[in-house]
């Protein structure tokens, strides 16, 4: 059977009062017809419900909108400050990575300048290492000793100067007797004839200089000769500089070197070339 509802509503007026009725109605003509009485108030109350209802709905549609359009505000800053830092990322990184290559540079020049420093200090080192020759030119050598001291003789030829063999400072001259208090010569000076046709006397052969150079690391040499010094106590000495020069009659020189204050053979440490 088919049935439909039909809403009516009918106003009722008794003693000033007005009622409203629905009436629910069928399509069949049998079915009865019952009446629903909905009372004024129901229907405002109805009415202001939806209103609230609505109105909470809009304003709580309304305040998500503007947090989620807060929320994406707020992303959009977050996302342009990423970006920004990025950005800032990749030029510290471009900073850092020129400053890498620039500290690699420095640091193979400090690598190659300590080198340099290294080898410039060893050669330093070796000017004060008493292996030159203290001749300037080519020279007969000998060595001998006086009593326990190691003595080389070196003759050259004149026109030759005796030379320092490192450098230093002359830290004493002084003029020594050939002849001894003892009455003994050095080997090296003994170049006279004796006066009494003996083998034991020799005669007098006046004096010698002695030229002492300190080089500041243990080593001291001594240079023995008869002509005049040409440097003075206190001087600074390169290697090279004359002491003496050779003329007639003074060709031959005495060398003798100290390490850590006890005499050494010269022989030892002195380089000889050709």
């Amino acid at each position: 059977m088919d049935s439909r509802f039909v809403y009516v509503l009918k106003d009722s007026r008794h003693r000033k009062k007005i009622n409203r009725q629905m009436i629910v109605a069928s399509s069949d003509v049998n079915e009865k017809i019952r009446p629903v009485v909905v009372h004024k108030g129901l229907i405002w109350f109805g009415v202001i419900f939806l209103a609230v209802f609505i109105g909470i709905s809009i304003g709580y549609f309304a305040n998500e909108a503007g947090i989620i359009n807060s929320y994406n505000e707020s992303i959009g800053i977050r996302d342009a400050k990423i970006a920004e830092l990025e950005a800032q990322v990749i030029s510290l990184n471009s900073t850092i990575a020129s400053k890498d290559n620039e500290i690699q540079v420095l640091s193979q020049t400090v690598n190659a300048k300590s080198e340099e420093l290294g080898v410039m200090s060893t050669q330093i080192e070796n000017m004060y290492v008493p292996t030159d020759f203290p001749m300037s030119g080519s020279a007969s050598m000998r060595i001998t000793a006086d009593g326990d001291i190691p003595v080389v003789i070196l003759t050259g030829s004149e026109g030759d100067f005796v030379r320092a063999t490192a450098c230093g400072t002359v830290i004493e001259i002084r003029t020594n007797p050939k002849r001894n208090d003892n009455g003994s010569i050095a080997e090296y000076y003994v170049a006279g004839e004796s006066t009494d046709g003996s083998d034991n006397e020799v005669k007098d052969l006046g004096f010698y200089n002695v030229i002492t150079i300190d080089h500041g690391n243990g080593y001291m040499t001594v240079y023995m000769n008869d002509g005049d010094p040409v440097v003075s106590e206190g001087d600074t000495v390169s290697v090279g500089n004359t002491l003496y020069n050779l003329k007639s009659g003074n060709t031959s020189l005495g060398y003798e070197m100290i390490r850590n204050g006890e005499y050494i053979d010269p022989d030892e440490v002195m380089i000889i070339s050709g």
